[in-house]
């Protein structure tokens, strides 16, 4: 018994899933196309009507409707008639098919109707024409920055079941001035791309317009697109502070991101404000270029070291603050550490500054110089403690003595307090008779003669000429076997010539010139 229900339930199925490919039907229902032939176009979707005819002696419900044919090509639906259908009667009806691109011709196409067991088919055509349509496209920006290339893209899309025959072509325009232009007779295959990629580099300020256009088949069409090259109004400052040479780029509304700024050879972008931070260790003159939408533009940042030459004198250490072109600086804090403290003094208009040295004791003295227009300067000074005195108290005591680096060679100081000296009318006068002589030998040196100081500190040497006061200086030359690499000078000419410097200038009286050159 179980094998014979087993049995039954597999033709059941076999008769549930026959597929609707014949033409003949059940005879207890019909299903009829009310045209036959229906005409389409790629792209377009086709309403097939039909009616159902109830042949049979009982009501029939829920008939299922559906097209088959080609699977490629076409998309198909499903569609259930839920009315009744009593016998003897019929039920008209409509089914939609979308039409994909596919090439023109016939195509026979069989629609289905079943319900339950029964079923019943009815061939029709679908006769596709020839489609002849395609878009066009232009893919440019609205906006550009001068000093940028601009991209622009063109494209013809065939939408046609067939191949495309006709002409296009396109033109740039610039201020009613043609920059690009082409037109040539071609064909597109069915769903063909023709694409071309024009880039204009770096093009000038103004409004542009860039036309495509094509006619094929029959059709003429034709896109616009404009697009703007402009230049931002952009303002920009460089300048060196606290180790550092920053560069800032902004407009009427605040920082500019994004601008190429190339400080010595290496290219950085400014960021969310603008701005560029490079850090330096070294002096020297420093080229920064800045690509401002197309302009370029250079400036140069002088970076200056502070260099620090002490030097012990009466019970003092006197500081001299140059910077590295040898020009004193003032106004500048110098911090002494020693054994017992720390001193602060700041340097006068000479680049002078006086370190006590009972708050900062005797030995090893460490004095800096910061500020923030200067790289710092350091040097360390070794004091030593002057003995005790074993004479009686008119008797003068030895000075204490030091070493320091770096090191210096004939140098200006102020002078130190004098000596007390013994009483007498002999030792006084003679003392008067020789000031009045170094008087006037000094006067003379002031007023008639050229005043040069030299100085070596570190890997740097300078050299300062002031001219008389009386008289200025003409075609003076200046000549030491110095083993330089560079140099640099704040008047005049020097260069560098068989392992010696020359230097010449002209000063007016009483002018100062500075000479720095960078020992090899």
């Amino acid at each position: 018994m179980r094998f014979k229900l087993c049995a039954l339930l597999i033709v059941m199925l076999l008769l549930v899933h026959m597929p609707a490919v014949s033409s003949e039907g059940s005879s207890l229902l019909s299903v009829t196309v009310l045209n036959d032939t229906i005409p389409a176009l790629p792209g377009s979707t086709i309403v097939v009507p039909f009616s159902i005819t109830n042949l049979g002696n009982e009501t029939i419900n829920n008939v299922t409707v559906y097209v088959t044919g080609p699977a490629q090509g076409f998309q198909y639906s499903v569609k259930v008639i839920r009315t009744p259908i009593e016998p003897g009667k019929s039920v008209n009806d409509t089914i939609t098919v979308n039409v994909l691109n596919v090439p023109p011709g016939k195509y026979n196409l069989t629609l289905v109707a079943r319900a339950g067991n029964f079923y019943s088919t009815a061939k029709f055509v679908v006769s596709v024409g020839v489609l002849s349509d395609y878009s066009l496209s232009v893919e440019v920006g609205g906006k550009y920055i001068y000093g940028n290339d601009v991209v622009i893209t063109l494209k013809a899309i065939s939408k046609s079941n067939g191949v495309l025959l006709g002409s296009l072509g396109y033109k740039i325009v610039r201020e009613g001035v043609i920059l690009k232009s082409y037109e040539n007779s071609t064909y597109l295959n069915p769903g063909e791309v023709w694409e071309k990629v024009i880039v204009l580099k770096k093009p000038d300020v103004g409004n542009y317009t860039v036309v495509l256009w094509a006619n094929f088949g029959g059709k003429y069409k034709r896109v616009v697109k404009t697009f703007e090259v402009y230049q931002r109004k952009l303002q920009y400052e460089v300048y060196f502070r606290d180790g550092a040479i920053y560069v800032r780029v902004f407009n009427s509304t605040g920082g500019v991101p994004g601008i190429a700024v190339s400080i010595d050879n290496v290219t950085f972008k400014t960021d969310v404000d603008g701005e560029v931070s490079y850090l330096v260790n070294e002096p020297g003159v420093y080229r920064v270029t800045l690509n401002l939408d197309g302009r370029i533009v250079t400036t140069f940042v002088d970076v200056k070291k502070l260099i620090v030459s002490p030097r012990v004198l009466n019970g003092s250490i006197v500081v001299r603050l140059m910077d590295s072109t040898g020009v004193p600086v003032s106004n500048v804090t110098v911090v002494a550490s020693g054994p017992l403290g720390t001193d602060y003094s700041v340097t006068n208009s000479s680049g002078i500054a006086v370190v006590n040295l009972n708050k900062t004791g005797y030995g090893s003295i460490v004095i800096k110089a910061e500020s923030d227009r200067y790289l710092p300067g350091e040097a360390v000074v070794t004091v030593s403690k002057p003995p005790s005195p074993t004479t009686s108290s008119s008797s003068q005591t030895q000075a204490p003595t030091s070493t320091s680096s770096p090191s210096n060679t004939t140098a200006q100081f102020p002078p130190g307090t004098s000596e007390a000296t013994p009483s007498g009318s002999t030792h006084v006068g003679l003392i008067l008779i020789l000031a009045g002589l170094i008087l006037a030998g000094t006067s003379y040196l002031a007023f008639a003669v050229p005043i040069v100081h030299e100085e070596t500190l570190d890997r740097y040497y300078f050299l300062k000429v002031r001219a008389p006061r009386l008289r200025p200086l003409k075609n003076y030359r200046v000549e030491r076997a110095v083993n330089a690499v560079e140099v640099r000078v704040t008047r005049g000419n020097a260069k560098l010539e068989n392992g010696k410097l020359v230097w010449e200038l002209d000063l007016e009286p009483g002018e100062e010139a500075y000479l720095q050159a960078v020992l090899g």
